[in-house]
């Protein structure tokens, strides 16, 4: 017969201290400690019955645990389920040294945050947006393209946060280091990394609006420069080319943010005014 894993902590506390995790993820978050805090303040949750009757070993695992820490909060959730196993073993008993625990949660939330961030924010968010704002805008005062967005968003990110914190509480730190090693995690990020431009693509195409307004008039006919020409070349050019100037100067020149949309609106009433673009 199969032994089961023995355990301090109930479920109670763990689901107390997953729910902490992600709705306060990034309270008091700052330069030193980035979501330091936000797991010390996990680990209150469960502390009493890793260490209910020795105080001084409390001390040492919020110390250990307020360190600098940084992560996707739903892909990174792994991490800190794993860290809870591994204080919980190691007040049962276990010989695991403290820094094997930090170093764990160093060496890991890189990769995941990176996995995280790519598939999250580049592929889900933009996705989601799409279609809730295509709702939204298909009727005049449709708000359901909102509500969808909120629920769905917040629905997916309390329910994949949750399970990668237990699958990190039960399968432990070896599953998380076979799934590294066998090069999965790069497969993931390369993959989303494509839909993810894929998606960015067609953001482009239906979001951003520039057109050029010039027109050759003859005797006899009249020469739309946009849809006789740039249209020929490529649909939506001037919207891709907008596009690719701004990341060139964010990325390449480095320009801030508000210098970006202070060049767009010059470019904008200039060329209104001149009759070059129009929308």
């Amino acid at each position: 017969m199969e032994n089961k894993k023995k355990s301090l902590i109930p479920k109670a506390a763990l689901i107390k201290a997953w729910f902490i995790w992600e709705t306060f993820p990034q309270t008091c978050y700052n330069y030193e400690r980035m979501m330091g805090q936000v797991v010390a303040h996990m680990f209150s949750a469960i502390i009493n019955f890793l260490y209910k009757d020795n105080p001084s070993k409390r001390k040492e695992v919020m110390k250990r645990e307020i360190e600098f820490f940084n992560v996707h909060i739903e892909f990174g959730a792994c991490i800190l389920g794993m860290a809870v196993a591994l204080e919980e073993q190691k007040a049962m008993g276990e010989q695991i040294p403290d820094e094997f625990i930090t170093n764990l949660k160093t060496s890991l939330m890189g990769p995941l945050a990176g996995m995280g961030d790519t598939i999250w924010q580049g592929v889900v968010i933009p996705i989601l947006l799409a279609v809730c704002i295509d709702l939204t805008r298909s009727g005049s005062g449709n708000i359901w393209g909102a509500v969808i967005y909120a629920v769905v968003i917040i629905a997916a990110a309390y329910g994949l946060s949750y399970w990668n914190f237990m699958f990190g509480y039960k399968a432990g730190s070896e599953a998380i280091m076979d799934f590294l090693e066998k090069g999965i995690l790069n497969k993931l990020i390369k993959g989303a990394s494509i839909m993810g431009c894929m998606v960015m693509g067609g953001l482009v195409v239906n979001y951003v609006k520039a057109s050029c307004g010039l027109k050759v008039v003859s005797s006899t006919s009249t020469y739309d420069i946009q849809t006789s020409f740039l249209d020929a070349i490529c649909p939506s050019i001037l919207p891709l080319a907008v596009t690719m100037l701004v990341y060139y100067l964010m990325n390449k020149r480095r320009w801030s943010s508000l210098k970006i949309i202070g060049l767009i609106v010059v470019i904008g009433v200039v060329g209104g005014v001149t009759g070059i673009l129009a929308y």
